[in-house]
């Protein structure tokens, strides 16, 4: 029998900035999930940590010594932390929500599905993928997915797009902090607003450097965006003039302070944990917002999409409940090998984008996506229809080949 269980914690449990306790531990975490896989305490685990979500779904058996205390076991923390457990089919209907969008603090943010994807794929890396795992990651991913295009939740806003909107009152020179995924997503929202003067600050000066390349070739509003490119180190020793700036960069050092904050209108800080002085609330004249105050944003305009979220609410248990029997039943379903060949290709794709090919413009890479996705499901019927002739011959016809 499938046992699967949920817990874990997020911006509903506790404010955005509580959470480094769990997430400035995920490779610990994950390091330990493998340690329990080894020792035959779990069958098998998927971490999910986002900068206002960590979660760890677990094949465990019931008998399993530590499911007398799962949070201390898996998570380190004690059973004071506020966390929430769900278990068997509770816990696939809350991951399929949190993968349509419909648990994040933007409600229907787009980000979402792609983290859940990774977190399957980092599970299969190290090792820890069970067969109920490998059967809810070929079902969930494409029912979210599903839930997001038929309920229009794709319209909602992501957290680094709410980011860079309240950034832009701030004045015309501004800079984003952070090269990364998140980093990007502020860029482009800075673009499409018509920012006309960013600065891109990274650890590594090349991969600022090439986002400032990829940024600066794309149309911006009514004027060209002039976009340029600052190792960190550079930054914090001699930072330029500037109106505001967003921290999208995971440190352990605070990175900004008032001593450094003279001449800046709006600082906004997405990372987690956060790289803010907290006296910086105390500077005059300065407005900063991190991702306490961006979850009251969302929740204001959460609203919106509330309708629709009910509807996919209500939509997302009765697929879970459906993907939940699948799983208990433990059939091999000929049907899914189809969603495996596109998820797999997809999360290559995905992998690729935020490397070697992460110069490409958002319009190639959907370009992209499309061809790829529609090459992968042709592919797999291919493998489904000579699996299902082969199953329709009898054995000795079989042998004989």
């Amino acid at each position: 029998m499938v046992e699967l269980t949920l817990i874990g914690t997020d911006f509903r449990d506790v404010a955005p900035s509580e959470l480094r306790v769990l997430s400035e531990r995920t490779e610990q975490i994950r390091a330990r999930l493998v340690e329990l896989r080894e020792q035959g305490a779990l069958r098998g685990a998927v971490l999910l940590s986002t900068c206002n979500r960590v979660e760890a779904l677990l094949d465990v058996d019931e008998t399993s010594p530590i499911r007398t205390d799962l949070p201390r076991a898996v998570l380190g923390c004690g059973s004071e932390f506020p966390l929430h457990r769900h278990e068997g089919a509770a816990s696939v209907r809350h991951l399929l929500r949190v993968a349509a969008g419909l648990e994040s603090m933007v409600l229907g943010e787009e980000q979402i599905l792609g983290q859940v994807g990774r977190a399957f794929q980092t599970a299969e890396e190290l090792g820890l993928m069970s067969k109920p795992l490998h059967m809810l990651r070929t079902r969930l991913l494409q029912a979210a997915r599903d839930l997001r295009n038929r309920n229009g939740l794709g319209r909602a806003r992501s957290v680094a797009a709410l980011a860079a909107d309240w950034l832009l009152a701030a004045g015309p020179r501004l800079a984003v902090v952070g090269a990364g995924e998140t980093g990007r997503l502020a860029l482009d929202v800075l673009r499409r607003r018509g920012a006309t003067d960013v600065l891109i600050v990274n650890r590594t000066l090349a991969r600022a450097e090439a986002l400032a390349q990829h940024m600066a070739g794309q149309p911006a509003g009514a004027e060209p965006m002039n976009v340029r490119a600052c190792s960190l180190a550079a930054f914090l020793q001699d930072r330029p003039p500037l109106d505001g700036i967003l921290f999208a960069v995971q440190s352990p050092n605070l990175l900004l302070d008032p001593d450094a904050a003279q001449g800046l209108t709006r600082v906004v800080d997405i990372s987690q944990p956060s790289v803010l002085d907290p006296r910086l609330r105390e500077v005059p004249g300065l407005q900063v917002c991190d991702l306490d105050d961006l979850a009251s944003i969302a929740a204001d305009e959460a609203r919106i999409l509330r309708e629709a979220a009910d509807v996919g609410a209500t939509q997302a248990a009765a697929r879970a409940d459906a993907i939940w029997q699948d799983i208990q039943s433990q059939r091999a379903d000929l049907g899914r090998v189809v969603d495996l060949h596109v998820e797999t290709a997809l999360a290559e794709l995905d992998r690729a984008i935020r490397g070697p090919l992460r110069h490409l413009a958002d319009a190639d890479q959907e370009a992209l996506r499309r061809v790829l996705e529609k090459a992968a499901r042709r592919h797999a019927h291919f493998h489904v229809t000579d699996i299902r002739k082969l199953q329709s011959e009898p054995l000795e016809a079989c042998a004989m080949r």
